[in-house]
């Protein structure tokens, strides 16, 4: 079965997407970007819109029943390569070991600096402690 899953207090999708679908035991997450549930643009420097984004990312876990700590992959789609070294550190600061497989990838964003999407396990309930 697959299941829509999204987040009042996450950004709304900018097109005909789901923000997350979970399918089994794990969460597919869209494209998250720097925005508020209000669609606004968060942070001016680019480590504020990596943490907007993980607020996003966390948001998204949390309404399927999961957490950052359950992230089993990360895709990171920065701005500038200039910016990897500070991607790195917000990692370190949002995610525990073990850390999810990663990519990360320059690419031309439209007015912010970075978009991550991610997959989640979701554990059954006697397995959340």
């Amino acid at each position: 079965m697959i299941e829509a899953v999204a987040s009042p207090s996450g950004a709304p999708p900018a097109g005909p997407y789901s923000p997350a679908l979970r399918v089994g035991d794990l969460l597919f997450v869209s494209g998250q970007g720097p925005f508020d549930a209000a669609g606004q643009r968060c942070g001016q420097t680019f480590a504020e819109q990596a943490h907007a984004v993980f607020d996003n990312l966390a948001a998204l876990a949390a309404a399927a029943g999961t957490g950052l700590d359950r992230a089993v992959r990360l895709g990171a789609y920065l701005s500038d390569h200039a910016h990897f070294g500070e991607w790195n550190r917000v990692c370190a600061a949002r995610l525990s070991e073990p850390y999810p497989a990663r990519t990360t990838v320059p690419v031309a964003l439209p007015g912010f600096d970075i978009e991550a999407d991610a997959v989640f396990w979701i554990p059954e309930p006697e397995d959340r402690a």
